[in-house]
């Protein structure tokens, strides 16, 4: 049994141990908040990276050419794959460009596949024959086109106060039209629709101007620097 002295400071010294222990606990709990976050940033970073390495154009390719295959011919001349290891690496790494400038893998992923689409079912209307002269002739003009827009886009990178937006778009609304004109016969309105979701990206200041304005976006420019050097494999190749 306490004497009167001795039962009046025990409240106090309750108080106190009680405080202490509940500012322990909110320390706990803060710190617990603190990791808590930061492990989910870091899945964030994680599930960021994950989706936008995880698309491979060369799977898209092979399934796009033996759907295309089975429903429109029947020659063997078809079968060799035309996407090979340096296109399918400028695909993946256009894809990333994509996916930093979107934010979106769904968006991102349809429009690399759309291009695909078109580059596979372009190549095996050529191979199966089925174009015309006047096609046949297009078929060139687009390909010396598409070398010129891969050209200017690589020179726009490397040298710097170059950049000329409107010339950018000028000959990538070209290049458009003259594949929507080439396949328009050959392919269904579907197709054709896939042509201007390709371009109704990648030809819009936005996204042209988040790759070569200096500053604008930082991990697009960087990208971008892969993407030139992958064009600059296609050009030497002769894919371009």
């Amino acid at each position: 049994q306490c004497t009167v002295q001795q039962c009046s400071v025990l409240p106090a010294q309750v108080r106190a141990v009680t405080s202490r222990d509940s500012l322990l606990v909110a320390k706990k709990t803060e710190l617990c908040l603190e990791i808590n976050v930061a492990n989910i940033s870091g899945l964030d970073d994680q599930n960021n990276e994950t989706e936008m390495t995880d698309f491979k154009a060369s799977v898209v390719a092979f399934e796009v050419q033996k759907n295309f295959a089975n429903k429109f011919f029947s020659n063997k001349a078809v079968a060799k794959s035309l996407i090979d290891d340096t296109s399918g690496n400028l695909l993946d790494n256009l894809y990333k460009l994509l996916y930093v400038f979107t934010k979106n893998k769904k968006d991102s992923e349809k429009t690399t596949r759309n291009i695909i689409k078109i580059a596979i079912k372009i190549g095996m209307l050529q191979r199966g024959d089925k174009f015309s002269r006047e096609e046949k002739a297009n078929l060139v003009q687009i390909q010396k086109n598409l070398r010129t827009v891969a050209m200017t886009l690589i020179s726009f990178y490397q040298v710097d106060h170059t950049y000329d937006r409107n010339f950018v778009i000028k000959y990538l609304t070209e290049l458009e039209t003259l594949l929507k004109n080439l396949i328009s016969n050959h392919l269904t309105d579907k197709s054709v629709g896939r042509v201007e979701q390709i371009f109704g990206v990648v030809k819009t200041p936005e996204f042209l101007d988040s790759v070569y304005v200096p500053k604008k976006n930082s991990e697009m420019r960087e990208i971008m620097g892969t993407v030139v050097s992958d064009l600059n494999c296609c050009i030497e190749a002769g894919i371009l």
